[in-house]
């Protein structure tokens, strides 16, 4: 490598261009964090130099370029392997100064600046040759904007300030558009600022001296030995870090050009819907959020690797399994494979409620599980036929629900989604193979409930404590969707539902035991002044209280309204109040008890055994 020390002039000065690789990321610099603090370097310079102060030279940054061949009358190019976001902000602040210059009738200055923002003369390719700097594909239009409109004006014309409908603040503009109209304002303020004595034309004069000698830049510059991954990969841009899919884009791409696979054609093909906001749009997993993309790439990595991989350390163990395994025999054959997956994930974290795949995916984000993405993720790439897949999905949601319904935790799903994982892997991905990898496991922490564990659990848990008020109103919406006949029309709920107790959380006041006796408080627990049997009585109802037989479903309002109302004032309101099936089981109940909420989860339990079943042939055995 050979460092060199270069002004902003210099950079550009001369017949050059720099080109980003299309696979780097789009231009990510803000105001706070770098406009701001780069605008503070420069006008300190230009502060010293209107004083006559001596200085040294001011540091901008450095930046990391491998030089590329070329041949005829093409411009002479770098690749810019480090350094674009610094790069490409001189480029624009450079034309904001252009046409400061010319709006204030310095216009020597202005074609002064003109010279290190477009080649001129014999090219190959005009079209792209002629600019001094060559973004990247997303970001090539705003880039070129800036640097042809030639005026403030211009540039407001072919990026007009909109706002939306509604809307309080004005729609951002793009960031390089943004960048320009910040440096813009801030040189032209310079200019006009009375703080200094100096005319205008020696002030531009005297700005454009800093610009020359006082502002300096590092560029290293690699040599034939260098490789420019390890390179990029020790360096980050100013305040901005890598994501891990940054990394493994650079590398992925890299790679393709030493194997001569086009990265144009891959990165259109393939890479291009990975730079959609969706992919950096932030996803919960676990207490953390963390972008899409890393997220994907973490279970795609556990999905091929079949063993835990943590996102700090996705680029690694990617690049250790790509090296020490070689899965595929070209670039475009591991981008196909990303691709593929990618798009199942997107309808994992973008679902559907139409398809099955959406219907389990918002079934796992209520029961808060990604553990098992990379075992689905495998089932949907594995090419199954429609009503396979949907037979394991159902047995999944079975064996996850039924655990929770059980209370038996979920801290070895991990290990466990993984082993199974590995068992279909080695065997053949289909219902079969997966049932019996489910239904093998012994012991709580992986076992799959069989019918007389479920109903037990389902009739004597506190569910609405145990399982949780949103899970427990999903297991109740699924079981309303059971209740309508099949001649029935097909209703769906759009209201918003809430978890209601029929005998209340708080019952003694209002719900009288058959004898007429009111419930025992915790006090009166303690100072014996109520029979052994009340007391009994109260423990067995707090029970049953929490329990599926005592749960429905109501609209806030409604709930709110019947609250801890006696059974009789409150069964009424329900019925003339709500439409579903679920509540028209109160119809002929004259009374609400213990005995009445054993009854209710025994039908209940009859519906929630279809929706999640146990395997038919392991429960005869």
């Amino acid at each position: 490598m050979k460092p060199y020390s270069r002004s902003i002039f210099d950079l550009f000065d001369g017949k050059r261009r720099y080109e980003v690789p299309l696979f780097q990321r789009q231009y990510v610099w803000n105001l706070e964090d770098h406009w701001e603090p780069l605008w503070e370097d420069i006008e300190r310079k230009f502060v010293q130099r209107l004083n006559g102060a001596a200085s040294t030279p001011h540091f901008l940054g450095a930046m990391v370029l491998d030089q590329r061949r070329v041949y005829g009358n093409a411009v002479p190019v770098q690749l810019v392997i480090d350094g674009q976001q610094r790069l490409t902000t001189f480029q624009i602040f450079l034309s904001a100064f252009r046409d400061v210059c010319a709006a204030e009738g310095q216009q020597a200055y202005a074609e002064e600046c003109a010279r290190y923002l477009q080649n001129t003369g014999i090219m190959e390719n005009e079209k792209v040759e002629k600019y001094k700097l060559w973004p990247t594909n997303l970001d090539r239009k705003q880039f070129t904007d800036v640097i042809d409109s030639a005026s403030k004006d211009e540039l407001n014309k072919r990026h007009p300030i909109v706002r939306r409908k509604y809307q309080r603040k004005d729609d951002p503009r793009p960031k390089m558009i943004e960048c320009y109209f910040f440096f813009y304002g801030q040189l032209l303020a310079f200019m006009k600022s009375e703080e200094h004595s100096q005319p205008l034309p020696e002030r531009v004069a005297t700005m454009h001296e800093a610009l020359r000698g006082a502002l300096q830049v590092v560029t290293v510059e690699l040599e034939g030995d260098d490789d420019p991954q390890v390179i990029f990969e020790t360096l980050n841009a100013r305040g901005e870090p890598l994501l891990p899919s940054d990394l493994l884009r650079n590398f992925i791409f890299l790679r393709a050009a030493q194997k001569n696979e086009s990265q144009e054609e891959l990165y259109a093909e393939f890479w291009l819907p990975f730079d959609d906001e969706f992919w950096r749009a932030l996803e919960k997993q676990g207490r953390l959020l963390r972008p899409r993309s890393d997220i994907f790439l973490q279970h795609y990595l556990t999905l091929h690797r079949r063993q835990e991989i943590l996102i700090s350390h996705l680029y690694n163990e990617y690049k250790d399994w790509i090296k020490a395994s070689n899965p595929f025999p070209t670039v475009k054959g591991e981008l196909e494979n990303l691709s593929k997956y990618r798009t199942c994930f997107r309808e994992l974290v973008q679902p559907d409620p139409n398809t099955p795949i959406g219907r389990f995916s918002a079934f796992l984000r209520i029961f808060d599980l990604s553990t098992v993405y990379p075992l689905v993720l495998g089932m949907m790439g594995a090419g199954l036929p429609d009503d396979e897949l949907v037979g394991m999905l159902e047995d999944l949601e079975s064996y996850i629900f039924r655990r929770a319904v059980c209370d038996l935790g979920t801290k070895n799903y991990n290990r466990f989604f993984l082993t199974v994982l590995g068992k279909l892997a080695k065997a053949q991905f289909n219902r079969q193979n997966l049932r019996a990898a489910l239904v093998e496991q012994k012991g709580d922490s992986v076992l799959w409930p069989d019918d007389a564990r479920f109903k037990q659990a389902w009739l004597a848990k506190p569910a609405y404590n145990s399982v949780g008020s949103g899970r427990v109103q999903y297991a109740l919406r699924e079981i309303e969707r059971r209740l309508h006949q099949p001649r029935a029309e097909r209703i769906e709920i759009l209201s918003a539902l809430t978890v209601e107790h029929v005998m209340p959380d708080e019952w003694i006041e209002q719900w009288p035991f058959a004898n007429g006796n009111r419930g025992v408080t915790w006090l009166e627990q303690f100072d014996k002044s109520r029979s052994p049997e009340d007391v009994e009585a109260t423990a067995k109802r707090d029970r049953a209280k929490h329990t599926f037989g005592n749960l429905t479903l109501l609209t806030q309002p409604l709930n709110s309204s019947v609250s801890n109302s006696a059974f009789l004032i409150k069964k009424p309101e329900i019925l003339k109040n709500s439409a579903l099936a679920l509540n028209r089981y109160f119809q002929d109940k004259e009374n609400w008890d213990e005995a009445s909420i054993a009854a209710r989860g025994e039908e209940l339990f009859a519906h929630a055994a279809a929706k999640w079943p146990y395997p038919a042939a392991v429960a005869a055995q």
